[in-house]
């Protein structure tokens, strides 16, 4: 009777672990990350696509110093695009006119009522990605808030709007 708790014990604990298991990229891809590039420590991440049987693996990693970036790739290896974050002042000047007008960024301004001082304007950056996908074709992805909901706008090589994707 004793083995058969302790049987029964070991099986729902392996259940238990295989519900917190993670699925991992597959070799293929890891061998073409590793190929593409070479000494960077990947943290990998899963992405769904359009299908339910679209999976993606997306490879985050340091470039530079505060820089990230990402390698997406298929279940079977093949490049999808490559993203790195940039600065916001690196956008298209259509996409940087866009945004002003219609996601502004609010600024924490407060005046002091006994000085005649004003403390400086905390303005939040913008995120802001380039992507360049497998046909050599470079977009731009730039995280947004307005009204209180977070918005990634995807902009072409000259700054023209593409898509709005609501993300909250």
């Amino acid at each position: 009777m004793k083995n058969f708790y302790l049987f029964t014990a070991f099986l729902c604990f392996n259940f238990l672990i295989g519900q917190q298991s993670i699925l991992l990229p597959s070799e293929k891809t890891v061998k073409a990350f590793e190929k593409q590039y070479p000494q960077k420590k990947p943290i990998w991440s899963m992405e769904y696509g359009k299908t339910e049987n679209d999976i993606y693996f997306a490879a985050k990693f340091t470039v530079a110093v505060k820089t990230q970036a990402y390698a997406v790739y298929d279940s079977d290896g093949n490049f999808k695009k490559y993203k790195e974050q940039i600065s916001s002042a690196k956008i298209p000047q259509n996409a940087q006119v866009y945004l002003d007008s219609n996601y502004p960024i609010k600024s924490n301004s407060k005046s002091k009522s006994k000085s005649k001082t004003k403390a400086k304007a905390v303005v939040l950056p913008r995120e802001a990605y380039s992507v360049l996908d497998a046909k050599n074709k470079t977009t731009y992805e730039v995280k947004a808030v307005k009204e209180g909901k977070n918005y990634n706008l995807i902009f072409d090589e000259e700054g023209n709007l593409i898509k709005t994707i609501q993300i909250g």
